[in-house]
């Protein structure tokens, strides 16, 4: 064997595979991953997978039975051999789609490109959900959005494929007819809330209010046994069940540590509580279920202490003794942390112990890749860019560079999944079926939220990459950015072709400093162009002239 042979074997031997999705990995001189596109420029195909995701969803083919865009009323799809996509028939996740699509595309995708099209893409997902997947007003779980839906079918009602599935045992798979998964009311809910705080549509906030209503209704607290201390007939029980029928209320299901988009919904509601005057008894109501949530995660009980991250995806077989595990549910609850990190004194021990249990946990050897769960693992685009987005976070909070090296790492990775022509595989090792949350709106979130992050990954251009407060428009021109918050006070990151000459916020002008204080904003230069940050109060309307 000559040298360079011997050379290319040894550096290719650093990496699992040779090629993914159709393409040959890119490996730096130490045989380390690259990205798929444009590889020698840190972010730039990160931006080009999100690209390639956005066109495919924009022009999405239709169902061929009713019509609608196969993601509306199908999990995942196949290519049909004669270059068209013909849905599954596996059972539809609708709120993980509809719900994503608001962070994804409404606003992570439309903030970054300005492109105002995601907003009639997104409405048409909400208003299908709230038509055609909500309960009844007068059932024991009322008013609220269903998880699960026939493959192909218009009506989201739950699975009925799962009745037949699930054995004497109850170790069936899914969640079967009017049945509801409790942690995606809250998934729904604050998508429905966010869509409201972009659109200022009251149908989605009073949407969002009632999905409030059933989880403050609902909440628990506590850990329970049917007989003594026995173990084995212990009952771990968490602040909402998992599973229940939506008329009756009956229990299917009852531990999920998946109650971070339950918060979400609840505090944000109390957060705004006085703008959309929400009553004292609601306000009350929210305060409450929120306090038991919060001091549930962190008791002895919780997924904190106990590691039993457990109870998210809608497919999987019924687990009464929390035998899986999943790696959203930590990593979500980090991003939520991260966020506001008022709720933990310890978040510098909390954050890295969560990213190092699902490294841990499920990251696949001899990959830059993480596995969905115990039940499923199998390593996937979306999750694999879920981790790498909350280590981009950790980084910009931390400064611990480890964390940014680990997000480019497991981008790289990710980004094989957008082929040239739009379709995003779910996992090197999938097959042919494509998922629309795994390949698309759960992946897109993730590389929008790392590139906010870390801002120089961002090709220059200019482009505003994140802000706390919901942007409701915004305008790209020549030598000028206009765009309005909902709220008004907010914090802004924006990579831009150049240093603004002025920024006001309703018409008075503010400025520039050398570290961010109140009503300013800075500049750091970048090789080419740079980075703006602002920090405004007393207005919702910003214009940037260049």
């Amino acid at each position: 064997m000559s040298i360079l042979l011997a050379t290319v074997v040894s550096v290719f031997a650093q990496y699992k595979v040779d090629s993914m999705c159709g393409a040959k990995v890119n490996l730096d001189k130490n045989g380390k991953l690259l990205s798929r596109y444009e590889p020698q420029t840190p972010g730039a195909g990160y931006v080009k997978a999100v690209e390639l995701a956005v066109e495919f969803w924009k022009n999405c083919p239709n169902s061929k039975t009713n019509n609608l865009p196969l993601y509306i009323t199908h999990c995942s799809m196949y290519r049909d051999g004669k270059g068209g996509f013909v849905g599954s028939t596996w059972p539809h996740n609708p709120i993980v789609v509809n719900a994503q699509m608001v962070q994804s595309m409404a606003i992570d995708w439309r903030n970054y490109s300005g492109d105002n099209s995601m907003i009639d893409i997104t409405r048409k997902g909400l208003d299908h959900q709230l038509k055609h997947g909500t309960t009844p007003a007068n059932w024991e779980w009322p008013s609220s959005p269903y998880a699960s839906s026939e493959a192909g079918e218009i009506i989201y009602d739950g699975a009925s494929k799962f009745d037949t599935a699930r054995t004497e045992e109850n170790i069936g798979r899914g969640d079967g007819s009017y049945v509801l998964e409790v942690d995606k009311i809250g998934e729904m809910g604050i998508g429905y809330l966010k869509f409201y705080e972009i659109t200022n549509e009251t149908k989605y906030l009073e949407a969002a209010i009632q999905c409030a209503d059933a989880l403050a209704k609902h909440v628990r607290k506590g850990v329970h046994t049917k007989s003594g201390l026995d173990w084995k007939t212990l009952v771990l029980t968490s602040p909402w069940p998992f599973r229940v029928k939506a008329e009756t209320g009956d229990i299917i299901e009852d531990y999920t540590s998946h109650v971070v988009e339950n918060l979400r919904l609840i505090d944000e509601l109390i957060r705004i509580k006085d703008r959309i005057k929400l009553s004292e008894e609601k306000s009350i109501a929210y305060k409450t279920a929120s306090d038991i949530v919060w001091n549930w995660l962190y008791s002895s009980e919780g997924p904190i202490k106990t590691s039993i991250w457990k109870g998210y995806f809608e497919d999987i077989r019924i687990d009464q003794i929390n035998l899986n595990r999943v790696n959203n549910s930590p990593m979500e609850f980090a991003r939520y942390l991260i966020k506001h990190p008022q709720h933990d004194p310890n978040i510098s021990t909390t954050v890295p112990g969560l990213i190092w249990w699902v490294k841990n946990t499920f990251s696949e050897p001899g990959m830059n890749a993480i596995n969905e769960q115990t039940g499923c693992y199998q390593p996937m685009g979306s999750h694999t860019s879920r981790y790498a987005s909350i280590c981009a976070l950790w980084y910009e909070y931390s400064g611990d560079k480890w964390f940014k090296e680990e997000a480019f790492r497991y981008f790289n990775h990710a980004s094989y999944m957008a082929e040239p022509d739009g379709v995003i595989q779910t996992g090197h090792t999938w097959g042919e079926e494509i998922w629309f949350s795994d390949g698309y709106v759960d992946y897109i979130r993730h590389f929008m939220e790392g590139l906010a992050a870390i801002p120089e990954w961002v090709p220059v251009g200019n482009h505003l990459l994140k802000s706390t407060s919901v942007v409701q428009t915004i305008e790209y021109k020549d030598k000028k950015v206009s765009f309005s918050t909902f709220d008004d006070a907010s914090q802004i990151t924006l990579r831009m072709t150049s240093k603004p000459k002025t920024i006001t916020v309703n018409g008075k002008q503010i400025e520039p400093v050398g570290k961010l204080t109140a009503n300013s904003w800075t500049w750091t230069a970048l090789e080419k162009g740079g980075v703006v940050k602002i920090n405004y109060s007393g207005g919702n309307k910003i214009l940037i002239t260049l």
